[in-house]
């Protein structure tokens, strides 16, 4: 338990050991946003329903004729059968109007010319091209054919997806009121430290405000998560105790920052082996290396999972978006391949001789350039310098013993709140 984990193998344990909650809620699409499917969806209507057309302009019968009769209009939502265009007729039409049976093209209303005659119906015929000849017309040009898109009884909307908005637009499309979701994940998120002070309360000698409780806590309903805002801890191992066993009966997952390093006043660890049992303590990466999961068992054999962050806010940050947040997505739906932290390559825009043994993570931001995204570290690189990750925008990984040269090239984890 005390052996030190490299990065990947608790990034891999933790995935492969927390596995989407068991159940469904039936969830309006009001509330739909960042929800994960509990199972797969269907296609009810096809779409287009009908054929429809793409272009305001003429539904045509006979694509060479010279030129066209005009004999009905049908608007975008008109119901009710149209007139069967016989060959050198036309209809006015109008974008999404269902388009009349016969119809063999639509000619967008730019490319045509209408000439009125009194006593006759409108006739319409092609414009010239610009070298003088007549264009072309394909067959079933600008009309969207019945269920070209999707066909009714086909999938829609896999299990464990998570729910954009374009999906749930979809939903909507298909008549869904609601959808069926993997339960709202509920977390309950502690600081701990007698040293802490509420925002917004005068500080005491030796104080500080506590950023990380607030920090984690608007990060998880970015997220979709149900978040309970447990409060701040005292440096008593009772309290915790009965702290971490009271929110364990209603959250899925409770989150802490503080406490669980090696000091005297660090009571969390010893609390959690107490009331639950404690996976596993301390990491090779830096910052974050005190990072610890475990879990507290309840009744009808559920486990409310519990992850402990550093108490250094850059440390928190860190194991919160490299660990504890995938985890949660787990929990929350997510296949693992989803789950795991966003990453891409990027060159370096930066030196850097000092080799770590530690595996490190670097706040920076990213640049876009011709040949691919560049990456450039901001000054502030201490664990308890909060101001330099708070205009970060991204994570570079720098594996251990590895001098970085410009132009060499890293893995980086984009901050899940800023995209």
């Amino acid at each position: 338990m005390s052996d030190l984990l490299d990065y990947h193998d608790a990034l891999a344990t933790l995935l492969q050991t927390h596995t989407p909650l068991p159940g469904e809620d039936a969830v309006p699409l009001a509330h739909l946003h960042q929800r994960v499917l509990a199972r797969e969806v269907r296609v009810v209507h096809d779409v287009p329903a009908f054929d429809n057309s793409a272009m305001d302009g003429y539904a045509i019968c006979g694509n060479d004729c010279p030129s066209w009769q005009v004999v009905q209009r049908i608007a975008a939502g008109d119901a009710g059968a149209q007139l069967r265009l016989e060959p050198g007729q036309a209809a006015r039409i109008f974008t999404g109007a269902p388009v009349p049976q016969g119809a063999t093209a639509v000619l967008m209303q730019e490319h045509v010319e209408r000439e009125e005659a009194a006593g006759a119906p409108p006739c319409i015929r092609l414009r010239p091209g610009s070298d003088g000849t007549r264009p072309a017309v394909a067959e079933g040009q600008n009309i969207r054919r019945q269920a070209e898109e999707l066909r009714a009884g086909e999938p829609l909307l896999a299990a464990h997806q998570r729910l954009t908005p374009a999906a749930i637009g979809l939903l909507a499309a298909q008549g869904y009121a609601q959808a069926p979701c993997v339960p709202q994940l509920r977390v309950t998120v502690f600081s701990s430290g007698n040293e802490l002070a509420e925002p917004g309360q005068p500080l005491r000698e030796g104080q500080i405000y506590d950023s990380n409780r607030l920090m984690l806590l608007n990060w998880l309903r970015t997220l979709g998560f149900a978040v309970t805002d447990g409060g701040i801890l005292p440096d008593r191992l009772a309290p915790t105790q009965q702290a971490l066993a009271q929110a364990a009966r209603t959250a899925d997952a409770i989150l802490c920052s503080g406490g669980v390093s090696v000091g005297e006043e660090d009571h969390l660890k010893t609390a959690l082996t107490t009331v639950g049992e404690l996976i596993h303590w301390r990491l090779f990466i830096k910052p974050g290396k005190p990072f610890t999961w475990g879990h507290i068992p309840q009744e009808g054999g559920r486990l409310c999972r519990v992850f402990m962050l550093p108490g250094n806010p850059v440390s928190s940050l860190v194991t919160f978006q490299q660990l504890a947040l995938p985890a949660l997505q787990r929990l929350a739906g997510l296949p693992q391949a989803q789950a795991r932290p966003w990453q891409l390559q990027a060159k370096a825009a930066f030196t850097r001789h000092k080799a770590e043994p530690r595996r490190e993570f670097l706040r920076v931001n990213l640049q876009s350039q011709a040949d691919g995204y560049h990456v450039q570290p901001l000054g502030q690189q201490g664990s308890a310098m909060l101001s330099g990750a708070a205009f970060a925008q991204a994570l570079a990984e720098i594996p251990p013993g590895l001098r970085v040269e410009p132009g060499q090239v890293l893995t980086v984890y984009p901050l899940a709140e800023r995209f």
